[in-house]
């Protein structure tokens, strides 16, 4: 059985993956558990997290023995749907951000809390954001 070395670019989808599995976790725990238990979730990052998951799973296990296009469309693909996670869920965190920090008068812990740990989620999503985009800038994901 041949084992397939990994080029810059095949190590950078796979750091992006599993950073954009911490970070999709972070927002089902911050979205369902704690202060924002009873609030209506926005199921859009989770599905694009879930589908962008899917192509790095596909572009790490086949890698290079996609066709060029559609690798590119994979990678592409993969980047643009972390992109639009990551702003939903800064977006449903925007009022955590406004009572903690710009309206600071007896806001509960619990919401200093959410905040805290939605902050390490962006900050997942922002290194798998990073990681797919030197992935779209490098050559090939396998060594031969």
């Amino acid at each position: 059985m041949a084992t397939t070395k990994l080029a810059k670019s095949g190590l950078s989808v796979w750091v992006a993956l599993v950073t954009a599995v911490i970070g999709l976790v972070v927002y089902l725990v911050t979205s369902f558990t704690g202060y924002l238990a009873g609030s209506a979730t926005n199921p859009a990052p989770i599905v694009c997290t879930v589908i962008a998951i899917v192509l790095a799973v596909v572009l790490a296990a086949a890698g290079d023995k996609l066709g060029g296009g559609v690798l590119d469309l994979a990678v592409l693909a993969t980047t643009v749907l972390l992109i639009v996670s990551f702003a939903l869920f800064a977006l449903g965190r925007v009022s955590l951000v406004a009572d903690v920090y710009f309206i600071p008068v007896n806001y509960p812990a619990a919401e200093e809390t959410a905040l805290n740990i939605s902050i390490v989620g962006l900050v997942s999503y922002l290194v798998s954001i990073v990681a797919m985009i030197a992935a779209c800038f490098s050559g090939k994901l396998s060594r031969d």
